[in-house]
């Protein structure tokens, strides 16, 4: 699972959702430690707690700490959840079941950023020629620095479907990474338009696309398409489901 967010209109919940089916997941990628990201990982305490997760590990759970309560003073009950798996549950070395896929993560420093937007895990998903990336609330300059890694190169260019950063806002765009990732579509996952920054295009002319009913569609909100399936099989193409009730 990467990241443990709700729907706070819906109430959809993953926790709930893996209930229902009798999961419990493997892994959990802690892709930003921010409320937003975690909101829903109380509730997988302690029966539904996974055997691993992966995290960003150049931060330690008392940077974070303090950097909330210097923020807000004070450290959200999810936020904290996270923070005490970091110090008491998962010390070991990192373990990242692939489960057939290939898998790569990428993370800036405090060193670097001292924001926990551009200290996102970075993450790459690729499985029979299909990749999809998903960077957490990476902002512009978190990008621009992952751009002089050639490795991370090499991945943007496998790129199949884009999860848009930070939400699609304009503060998570960066126009250089379309100079190497040519995605079919851009998924934002957000609430309804109620910033500034998440009304705009800027996504619309990097995609190819994908064939929707007889329509081209390069960019899928969740606000508006609601819920996303894409099924990718063994051979053959993958195939991205839109429905619009969770």
């Amino acid at each position: 699972m990467i990241g443990v967010g709700h729907n706070s209109t819906t109430n959809w919940r993953p926790s709930d959702w893996l209930r229902r089916r009798g999961l419990e997941p493997s892994c959990i990628v802690l892709s930003n430690l921010d409320r937003d990201h975690l909101s829903d990982l109380p509730r997988f305490e302690p029966h539904l707690r996974p055997s691993a997760i992966k995290r960003n590990n150049n931060v330690t759970a008392e940077w974070v700490r303090a950097l909330k309560i210097a923020q807000s003073g004070e450290v959200h009950d999810s936020v904290e959840t996270a923070l005490h798996w970091m110090e008491n549950v998962f010390t070991g070395p990192p373990i990242s079941p692939n489960f057939g896929m290939e898998l790569k993560f990428f993370n800036h420093s405090p060193q670097i950023f001292q924001d926990t937007n551009n200290l996102s895990v970075v993450t790459f998903v690729f499985y029979n020629e299909f990749g999809i990336l998903f960077p957490g609330d990476l902002e512009t300059a978190g990008w621009r620095e992952f751009l002089k890694n050639s490795d991370f190169l090499n991945y943007l260019k496998r790129t199949s479907i884009l999860i848009a950063s930070h939400h699609g806002r304009k503060n998570g765009y960066c126009e250089d990474v379309f100079n190497y990732c040519s995605p079919h579509v851009v998924i934002i996952s957000d609430k309804p338009v109620s910033h500034e920054t998440q009304n705009h295009s800027l996504y619309q002319n990097h995609c190819s696309g994908l064939n929707s009913s007889g329509v081209t569609r390069r960019v899928l909100t969740t606000r508006s398409d609601g819920k996303m399936t894409i099924d990718v099989p063994e051979t053959g193409n993958y195939i991205l489901r839109v429905r619009q009730r969770y």
